[in-house]
């Protein structure tokens, strides 16, 4: 009887602690060099990955800490109410028509736009919340899902949101072709209709990305926003424009942070440019806007200069850099920061670690199934999950980013990040990873805990048959024609679609044999630049003219 009571003891704790906590504060603090006042705007996020067989779900909370909050009590005691809450859930198929397969149910926020790419404004698209924020009683919120996949050489997300507490709705479809991606958005909280574009492009003197769109109020359809930008990168130096203007509604351009005072007016205008240089562990830029409100007031644009390494940003201007209610409106000498702090808590390990003292035959069972999980297992798991996984070394460590690599198996590949990795890690050294999935700038990795080496082994690239996620952080080859060199980077056209070769100041690796019209072979890891594909060779034999 005593060890049936042991066993309920040890299986209640296992459900109640067998979880992973990851915790992030994002934020943005206003320093006025003039009056002393300080404004703090930070963003909390939760996520509780849970175990198997539920680890396609996770628990995220999302909380703007400054704001004011509902409570609830238990036990005697007041708890805060976060902003957000919700459980969510995603799945990878293994069909090329519907790949993946999102839903989530609570109080959340569904976020789609092609045009958000520079400073945080954007025009319509959805920011659409599944219930009242002013709210102050519990609620279940709504659901929200989409579909992604591919049908031939068109990649599609289709998707919406429905609000169970404000009877409401949003739908969206986004559509990407050789031409750039549109999406088109529809929400019947505020009746907002928009349309939005992208695209990226290959020049000979560095990598074009613009944007544009057109958004308005179904009452306000004869005054219609719009908003266009662009970006420019070319080799170390970066150039971003963007002009923004609000029709009849105020609401169809939202801006986020860094914005002049009050920008929201009917039939205004709003314009911004930047041009920087990326240094080895730093970027600097001097930025410049300017509105229609400051115009009629007499006001000077507002101009400055900013630096950013990793998380961590630092801008210095000559007036308002954030606006809110302690400093609304000012024309003083701003300080920003914009800091990132993240932490992980794994109660799943300590709960494994207790029992196994005292049930080492189920332990060992779980320790066996996760150490035969393959690289392909991971992009089916929810981001965060806690993982163990076997695979070869592709690239030196360090060499194509700081601080990361990649392994392949026989299923697949994946980027592993951290200051775990070993430096003496070689290509070919076959490792044991721990760690935690993340998704970064699109692409999914692991944050490494630890790597162990057990062997050696030999990896053949495999070719790359067309421009998808399947092949993603793989050793891949192409052959094809170039086209487009620049200092830095070429395109290969194949004959069924271009892909464009990037060279990491690193490697070494010199063009200057590679010229418009020459055949080659180009061996590398595929990756992912801000919505791009790119092929990263390591070394200088990776580009073989044929």
């Amino acid at each position: 009887m005593r060890k049936f009571v042991f066993i309920l003891i040890l299986v209640f704790a296992t459900i109640s602690f067998s979880f992973k906590l990851d915790f992030q504060v994002r934020g943005y603090l206003t320093y006025d060099l003039n009056s002393g006042a300080i404004d703090n705007f930070p963003i909390a996020y939760w996520t509780i990955s849970l175990p198997s067989p539920l680890d396609s779900f996770a628990i995220k909370l999302t909380d703007y800490m400054t704001y004011s909050h509902q409570t609830f009590n238990l036990f005697g005691m007041n708890f805060i109410v976060p902003r957000y809450y919700f459980v969510d859930s995603r799945f990878r198929l293994d069909n090329s028509y519907i790949n993946t397969l999102y839903i989530a149910i609570g109080r959340m926020r569904l976020s789609r736009s092609l045009t958000n790419n520079y400073d945080g404004v954007q025009i319509g698209g959805l920011k659409y919340d599944t219930y009242k924020t002013s709210a102050t009683e519990l609620g279940i919120g709504g659901v929200v899902g989409y579909v992604s996949g591919k049908v031939g050489n068109y990649s599609y997300e289709v998707g919406g949101a429905y609000s169970i507490e404000l009877n409401n709705y949003a739908l969206y479809g986004t559509l990407k072709t050789d031409f750039g991606q549109f999406g088109a958005y529809y929400e019947t909280r505020y009746y907002q209709l928009s349309l939005n574009y992208q695209n990226t492009q290959n020049l000979p003197f560095g990598t074009l990305k613009y944007w544009a769109g057109v958004g308005s109020a179904t009452n306000t359809i004869n005054e219609p926003s719009f908003l266009a930008g662009a970006t420019l990168n070319s080799g170390p130096i970066f150039l971003a424009g963007q002009f923004a203007w609000i029709g009849g509604n105020k609401y169809d351009v939202s801006f986020a942070t860094g914005e002049p005072s009050n920008p929201n007016q009917p039939r205004s205008w709003n314009v911004m440019g930047e041009i920087g240089y990326n240094l080895p562990n730093f970027y600097v830029g001097l930025f410049a806007k300017y509105n229609s409100i400051w115009a009629e007031n007499g006001w000077l644009p507002l101009y400055g200069v900013k630096i950013t390494s990793g998380d961590f940003s630092l801008s210095f201007a000559n007036g308002d850099l954030y606006v809110s209610s302690s400093m609304p409106g000012t024309q003083s000498v701003l300080l920003k920061v914009t800091y990132n702090y993240q932490a992980s808590i794994d109660l799943l390990a300590g709960v494994q670690g207790v029992l196994s003292q005292f049930a080492p035959k189920a332990v060992s069972t779980s320790a066996q199934r996760e150490q035969t999980i393959t690289v392909a297992d991971l992009y089916k798991m929810p981001e965060g999950s806690k993982v163990k996984v076997t695979g070869t070394v592709l690239a030196p460590v360090g060499l194509l980013s700081g601080s990361t690599t990649y392994i392949q198996d026989k299923t697949g590949a994946i980027m592993l990040y951290g200051r775990s990795i070993p430096t003496t890690l070689k290509v070919g050294d076959v490792v044991s990873v721990t760690g935690s999935t993340k998704v970064y700038n699109g692409i999914l990795e692991i944050v490494v805990d630890s790597v162990t080496v057990v062997g050696n082994a030999r990896v053949e690239p495999v070719e790359l048959r067309e421009l998808s996620d399947k092949y993603m952080s793989n050793l891949v080859y192409v052959i094809g024609t170039v086209e487009n060199v620049a200092k830095d980077n070429f395109i290969v056209n194949t004959g069924n679609f271009k892909v464009k070769v990037y060279i990491k100041a690193a490697t070494g690796i010199s063009l200057a044999n590679i010229s418009e019209g020459t055949k080659v072979k180009v061996t590398g890891i595929l990756t992912l630049f801000k919505g791009e594909y790119e092929i990263q060779p390591i070394q200088q034999s990776d580009i073989e003219a044929m």
